[in-house]
């Protein structure tokens, strides 16, 4: 009984020297959070109303924007409690300090290698900052164009949207939205890009199905339009935002959409942390111990044809040589001229 007042009056005494500091307490994750998993592991990080993604892939890690400034340290233990000590790339999606305003103390705090942002013709202190961070710590930075792509283990991130310069007059739509592949499955982020650019890549020609919906603007009803969803046809969408904020996110309109096409929502306000793990062929997306649901990638009936991470040779379907092909190797293309896109050469055997 004494050993057990005395463990309280201790944590008592740390909890007061934080607050007399003015340093916040430090979030300690549950076992769905630490645990390492095999394969690819997304995890949505609840940052209250704004957005940060966590990616993990083959010893590699990438962040996807990093929430308000109020929500640093939440951010930096969530990846230092990952065991995670190196970034290989922090993607900043556009100048928003709900997305970016974490993000110069996850530089200072990690080994960055590189940021990804996009070039706008509007200034940002927000942005500014970060970058001003980047040239104090020496990381690299570049803007990225539509079909450029990251790699991160043997998973491949593809940049869809935006262009160079881009004048949407609405610094929401500069978002860069990023597909993610790892075997057979997908990804979509769409930062905060509204329906404008969901229109935009409707008319692209780009393969937009995704097993998982990264729903752009915090579930906004200027986002996620219903012919985008159609199109992405995810079996589960993800939403970020904080409880009870003040634009009433998520928007009636997109819940109303989702639901009518029975696509699960899962959101960080109702479930704190979010993590999605894949083993190229299913999904696991858990939260607080939970396992929520387990998806199984969409058919490769889908898909005409297969390429190959390493070779960058891409085959149709019924080659002899997929059979000889790692699953954990394999893209798969709607379109011949999706495979040419992302720098993938005709096999010469099956001439697809």
């Amino acid at each position: 009984m004494k050993n057990k007042f005395q463990f309280l009056l201790l944590a008592f005494f740390i909890l007061i020297l934080f607050i007399i500091n003015g340093c916040d307490v430090p979030v300690f994750l549950t076992d769905y959070l630490t645990k390492k998993y095999d394969g690819l592991t997304v995890s949505f990080i609840d940052v209250g109303q704004g957005d940060a993604t966590l990616v993990e892939c083959g010893g590699e890690a990438m962040l996807i924007d990093a929430g308000l400034y109020s929500e640093k340290d939440k951010v930096t233990s969530y990846i230092s409690q990952r065991g995670i000590e190196s970034l290989k790339y922090c993607v900043a999606t556009h100048p928003h300090s709900d997305h970016i305003g974490g993000m110069s103390q996850v530089i200072y705090r990690f080994d960055v290698e590189t940021l990804v942002y996009p070039l706008c013709e509007n200034d940002s202190d927000s942005m500014n900052y970060v970058l001003d961070t980047c040239d104090e710590t020496g990381v690299s930075y570049f803007n990225p164009e539509p079909m450029d792509t990251l790699t991160l283990g043997d998973a491949t991130l593809t940049v869809l949207s935006p262009e160079a310069y881009a004048d949407y007059g609405n610094l929401n739509n500069n978002s860069i939205v990023l597909k993610l592949e790892y075997g057979n499955t997908s990804f979509l982020f769409m930062g905060d890009a509204e329906t404008e650019v969901e229109k935009e890549l409707l008319n692209s020609g780009y393969n937009l199905s995704a097993d998982v919906l990264k729903c752009g603007h915090h579930g906004s009803s200027t986002s996620s339009c219903a012919e985008f969803i159609n199109t992405v046809n995810p079996m589960v969408s993800v939403i970020s935002c904080g409880k009870n904020n003040d634009y009433g996110h998520p928007h009636r309109e997109t819940l109303s959409t989702l639901n009518k096409r029975e696509i699960e929502v899962y959101r960080t306000d109702q479930l704190s942390s979010i993590i999605a793990n894949s083993d190229g062929k299913a999904i696991t997306i858990m939260s607080k111990d939970e396992v929520l649901s387990t998806l199984t990638a969409k058919e490769s009936s889908e898909y005409s044809y297969t390429g190959n991470l390493n070779s960058k040779i891409f085959h149709s379907n019924d080659c002899e040589s997929l059979k000889d092909m790692s699953e954990k190797n394999k893209i798969n293309f709607v379109k011949r001229d999706d495979a040419v896109l992302k720098g993938y050469t005709p096999c010469k055997s099956c001439n697809p």
